[in-house]
């Protein structure tokens, strides 16, 4: 079996290797028996992978709309939070508003896990291996893989914030970089031009576009240089060279409650993280000392309680027993509407609606 490190496996474990400690499958494996904090952000991205489902972009909007409206209440109902109903809704349509004039992609791919063999250090041409000799890979989930009108390729982030994130957190988001990596190593030949960060605001006004507001050309999923080709299918020659007259490495547009920041990723940028990650799979694997880290982030910690045990020299384990439980094995996450694995060409069969 490999050693599999997820992307919140490595952010706990530069965040407070305690937190890790308590909840990366590869140590104890737990998980919360309540949710914790907020229902909406959860439930807005649920929302979008179905807003984004390929075999509905080419949906009248209305009837699109009308299934994100279901996947909300019914999300909504899964966590028991069916009074953030309102928020949600006038959300979701603020959103369908606004983004309407500024998505310039099409959707390939929603919710998609893919994972990438990290290189040895010591030889980057052959896979790192843990001390029990089992390989060592990275695993993420891509809330959703975009392609635009040029044939370029776009790993997608969507953000539920109270608040924008700075740009220059965004630039140095080294997990959307790992998730480019991860990409091209599971689909070889397929090459990432960057990241999209789709920030949505939830504490801001939900006003609606001005009447005549001019849009952007749509991408559909009916064109050969849409999102509606199998993957892995490689860019046409002519996507190649129509990056000559590419803009900035950066474009930044903000519409309503969202803020969509395009960030040209270059080819070391996302060639080197897997040594980065590979850093850090060395020391996560090899048995490394556990401690706290202690700052702001300790207040939101699911495992504070425990922690704090520990730190006055008590016996976290009735605690631990009491409000936790080992996490689910992945396969068994409940699916959603909008995320699949059928094809996503003409003809596909969709999910049952």
């Amino acid at each position: 079996m490999n050693y599999r490190i997820t992307e919140d496996d490595r952010v706990r474990f530069k965040r407070c290797r305690r937190q890790w400690d308590f909840a990366s499958l590869q140590r104890r494996g737990l998980v919360p028996l309540s949710v914790l904090g907020p229902a909406l952000p959860a439930v807005l991205k649920d929302a979008l992978a179905v807003y984004y489902y390929p075999g509905t972009w080419d949906w009248a909007p209305e009837l699109r709309q009308s299934l994100v409206r279901k996947a909300v209440v019914r999300a909504l109902d899964d966590v028991g939070a069916p009074e953030a109903l309102p928020t949600a809704m006038a959300v979701v349509d603020a959103y369908d508003a606004w983004a309407s004039t500024v998505d310039d992609f099409a959707p390939v791919k929603i919710g998609h896990d893919v994972q990438g063999l990290v290189p040895d250090p010591r030889e980057p041409e052959r896979g790192l291996t843990a001390p029990d000799g089992s390989a060592v890979v990275y695993a993420c989930r891509i809330d959703l893989l975009a392609i635009d009108a040029a044939d370029e390729y776009w790993v997608v982030r969507h953000q539920i914030l109270d608040e924008w994130q700075e740009l220059e957190a965004l630039i140095g988001d080294e997990s959307a970089v790992a998730a480019c990596w991860a990409w091209e190593q599971e689909y070889l030949g397929m090459e990432i031009s960057g990241t999209i960060h789709n920030q949505v605001r939830v504490t801001g006004p939900l006003d609606r576009p001005a009447a005549g507001m001019s849009a952007p050309d749509r991408v559909h999923q009916s064109e050969g240089s849409g999102g509606g080709r199998a993957i892995p299918q490689h860019r046409r020659l002519v996507a190649r060279t129509s990056r000559a007259d590419q803009s900035g490495p950066i474009e930044q547009v903000s519409a309503g409650p969202l803020r969509r920041t395009r960030i040209r990723r270059s080819r070391a940028e996302i060639g080197g993280v897997g040594a980065l990650i590979a850093d850090d799979a060395i020391e996560m694997s090899r048995e490394p000392a556990i401690h706290p880290t202690f700052g702001a982030h300790c207040q939101a910690c699911e495992f504070n309680g425990p922690c704090l045990a520990l730190i006055g020299g008590s016996d976290p384990e009735p605690m631990l027993a009491a409000n936790f439980r080992p996490h689910p094995p992945q396969d068994q996450r409940k699916p959603r509407l909008g995320q699949s694995t059928w094809g996503f060409g003409r003809g596909a069969a969709p999910p049952q609606w």
